[in-house]
């Protein structure tokens, strides 16, 4: 499981994803456009779905385990594999594989009323700052 060096949890996502944010645009929890100036794909950031004490000293927690939603939202069907929403997803998985990040990912396919696509990973995770 990868240990990050940060002070929260959307400070440690963030820098794990951080090499994707010239490639894909990155939001954190919300959304700050309007509809009609969204990027084609994005990917928005959702912290602290859990976060527990995991390494203690002294009394207090060192390092804290966390999970943390990663989510891909595209404005496709996702219907062919050079689909910007399946490239993403791509360049996504190989960044979490490439890091060790211990994920489960969930392929929610294309929602008619949205007109979107969406795949989002559960990260998991160990966090704390020297």
């Amino acid at each position: 499981m990868q240990v990050i060096n940060a002070e929260n949890t959307m400070d440690a996502l963030w820098k794990m994803l951080a090499p994707l944010q010239d490639e894909i645009p990155l939001y954190k929890h919300t959304v700050d456009e309007s509809q009609t100036d969204l990027p084609q794909s994005y990917i928005l950031l959702r912290s602290d779905i859990s976060d527990s004490p995991e390494i203690f000293g002294d009394g207090k927690a060192l390092l804290r385990r966390a999970e943390c939603d990663i989510m891909l939202i595209s404005k496709t069907t996702g219907e062919t594999s050079d689909d910007i929403h399946n490239l993403n997803i791509a360049k996504v998985k190989a960044l979490l594989n490439a890091s060790d990040a211990a994920y489960n990912g969930y392929n929610l396919g294309y929602n008619e009323t949205l007109k979107e696509s969406q795949y989002t990973w559960t990260v998991r995770f160990v966090y704390g700052s020297e």
